[in-house]
Formats: structure tokens, sequence, C-alpha cells
């Protein structure tokens, strides 16, 4: 808070008008330089710079050099100009110094980072990256069980009545094409298929002196598997 002292008064602005405004003061008997004087060097220095004192302050120095002016108003009923600065830097001050004193209660808080932008690499090293895998081959062999692989490798075991899990299909690829080649089969006739109960074994039983299940066997009377097309796994 700003105070001003000088013979016959000593208080702040807002009391320096006040006693101006009751005729307690002779607005000729102010020392202008003195009260400029005082009110620049309770200026607190880190707040000298701001740009809200900067008008105000300049004011000051105006009247200072120009003391005529002080208690000359620009237009009738208002303040004298010595008097309006020095109210205004006194609340201008007051305004800064708690506005510092909130902020001095924050913790600083470093900004989240920018996001990075995406790593760019030339064409060529691209380019060089990626040739190795243009030059790989993936190598798969061609699987060739079919229909009529399947019923080629059944047909040689189906001698009497067996059950399916033990026929000569060891992974579930060759257990599936089996399993298709006999319903071929029994809708042409030519195994029986039963099953007693809900998911009990189900029982192969070929049929003999039927016709041929595929292309090239004596007596074939049916049409071969090999005509229906050859399935692959």
């Amino acid at each position: 808070m700003i105070r001003l002292e000088f013979p016959g008064f000593s208080g702040t602005p807002q009391e320096l008008r006040e006693a101006l405004r009751r005729g307690r003061i002779s607005p000729r008997a102010l020392p202008v330089l003195s009260i400029v004087e005082q009110a620049l060097s309770q200026v607190p220095e880190d707040l000298r710079a701001r740009s809200e004192l900067l008008p105000i302050l300049a004011e000051l120095l105006v009247l200072k050099l120009s003391p005529e002016r002080a208690f000359t108003p620009r237009e009738e009923g208002e303040e004298a100009p010595l008097v309006r600065v020095l109210l205004d830097l006194s609340d201008t001050v007051a305004f800064l110094e708690e506005r510092l004193r909130k902020r001095s209660r924050l913790i600083t808080v470093p900004p989240p980072p920018l996001p990075r932008p995406a790593l760019r690499l030339p064409p060529r090293v691209l380019a060089e990256a990626a040739r190795p895998f243009r030059r790989a081959v993936l190598a798969l062999t061609r699987e060739s069980f079919g229909l009529v692989e399947a019923w080629a490798r059944l047909q040689g075991f189906l001698k009497g009545r067996l059950p399916f899990h033990l026929l000569p299909l060891r992974t579930w690829e060759e257990k599936a094409m089996g399993f298709a080649a006999l319903l071929e089969a029994f809708r042409l006739g030519r195994v029986r298929l039963e099953q007693d109960e809900n998911f009990g074994p189900l029982w192969v039983e070929r049929v003999e002196g039927k016709g041929a299940l595929f292309q090239g066997e004596e007596g074939q009377r049916e049409p071969a598997l090999s005509e229906l097309g050859s399935v692959r796994v």
C-alpha cells in the first residue's frame, strides 16, 4: 500500500483525496515533486516493468516535470490529475501484489510433451530394409489328399465291421476327408454306417458286390469319385 507524507498530512492516496474534497488541505499547498517521488519509490521493483503500471508511471513523470498541470483538471468536477494518477497507482499496485501472492501458491507443472513427428526414412533405406522379405519364398507342399485318395486308403481296411476311430486317418484333415468319402460311399450304397447312440462310436461296414467308387474300378455302374471332382483339404 502506498503512503504519502508531507507537512500537514500522512496517509494513503484515498485519504489525500478525501482531505482535498473536505478542504482540509489546499491543492496549491501540495508538494508535487515530493509526492511523486514518494509514490514512485514505493512501487516494488518487480512490478515496475508491468504493462499495467507503465502508463501510470509515465503520467506521474509528466506531472513531476510540469507541476502546474498537477491541479488542472481537464473538465469541471473531475479529480485533479495528480490525485487521480495516485489513486490509479495505488489500486494497480495493490491488484498486482494480490495476484502475485495468489500465484505464489500455485505449483508449476510442465506442459504435456508434444507428439513426436513420425520417423521419415528416405526411400532408399526403406527399399533396402524390404529387400530380404521380397527375396523370401514360402515353399508349401501341395496337399493331394482328396476323396479318391481317402477311399483308396480306406477300402483295404474295410473288412468286417470297424469303428471309425480305428481307420488309418492320422490328422484332422485326413479324418474329415475320410468321413466325406464314407458319406459318399454310403450314398452310393458301398458301405453301411451305424451309430447306436448320440456321440457314440460310428461303425463302418463295407457292402460287397457293389460297383466301383472311383474311375478304373471293375464293374463300374455309378459315377466315380474322380468324376465328382477332387476335393482338397
